[in-house]
């Protein structure tokens, strides 16, 4: 896919002038061209990392979606030429099928598999590779219009589906409670409670349905000790974590891993 092809996000990362405006352009902008998915991007001292979830844990496996993704990032930062040395790395959730040497060597850098995100890693030097000199009219003409459409989008999309997608972002990064993805939903508290109970969907029921379908997606799709996918789902301990999932599976956690179950449907 090349950036042309994305609409009003792809004229977006065109118009920026640098490297590192047009990947934070890039993760902004994502959801206008896949929902359901989340895309960071994290800087360091030495390092920027660009990182690709799909939350819905469902789609399954996601190699397709991931390579194109990660094809995408690499492919905006070669139209900036910043130099095959700024490549440090790229990971992939899924396990390589055969050979990926040519893999390896057509990125540049080494390519990990079976790792827990999707991720290209560059130098952080090079976010400020300028590609053409650039207008701030332009620059901002473009993003106003990427952010339109993402009001557009967001004013089409039920808030109980916005709470899920944050939810699941945030899941194993952060503590998860009503106020913070109030704060990341751009609501206050009070706003975000009235909304959900117009669409009858209190937040800890949304919050339960996540645990429950990343829990089990961890359980039967890694090997993360029970402890580690307590803590990432956000339980207190084990526990509470091992008696909710009794609950609802009706099989304690080891038992719902040992029988590598296949749950068909848990989203409304």
């Amino acid at each position: 896919m090349k950036v042309a092809a994305l609409g009003c996000l792809g004229e977006a990362i065109s118009a920026s002038a640098t490297l590192g405006k047009a990947l934070r352009v890039f993760a902004q902008g994502f959801g206008l061209i896949q929902s359901n998915t989340d895309v960071q991007m994290e800087v360091d001292e030495d390092e920027v990392h660009i990182s690709y979830r799909v939350l819905d844990p469902h789609i399954w496996p996601r190699r397709a979606d991931a390579e194109l993704s990660l094809g995408l990032i690499r492919g905006i930062c070669e139209t900036f030429a910043p130099g095959r040395d700024a490549y440090r790395g790229v990971s992939f959730e899924h396990e390589t099928a055969g050979e990926h040497r040519q893999l390896s060597q057509h990125l540049g850098c080494l390519a990990r598999f079976g790792q827990e995100e999707n991720r290209i890693t560059l130098a952080t030097a090079a976010l400020s590779q300028r590609r053409r000199e650039t207008t701030p009219d332009e620059e901002k003409a473009a993003l106003r219009a990427m952010e339109n459409a993402m009001i557009a989008q967001r004013r089409e999309t039920p808030l109980s589906e916005r709470v899920r997608s944050a939810i699941l972002g945030q899941i194993g990064r952060s503590a998860i409670n009503q106020q913070a993805v109030a704060v990341q939903l751009g609501l206050s508290d009070r706003s975000l409670r009235r909304g959900l109970a117009a669409e009858d969907r209190p937040f800890h029921e949304i919050l339960e349905e996540c645990r429950r379908i990343q829990g089990f997606a961890l359980l039967v799709r890694s090997e993360r000790p029970l402890s580690e996918i307590a803590l990432a789902l956000g339980y207190s301990d084990q526990t509470a974590f091992s008696r909710a999932f009794s609950r609802w599976f009706g099989v304690s956690p080891r038992e719902l891993r040992r029988s590598g179950a296949i749950e068909e449907s848990v989203i409304r």
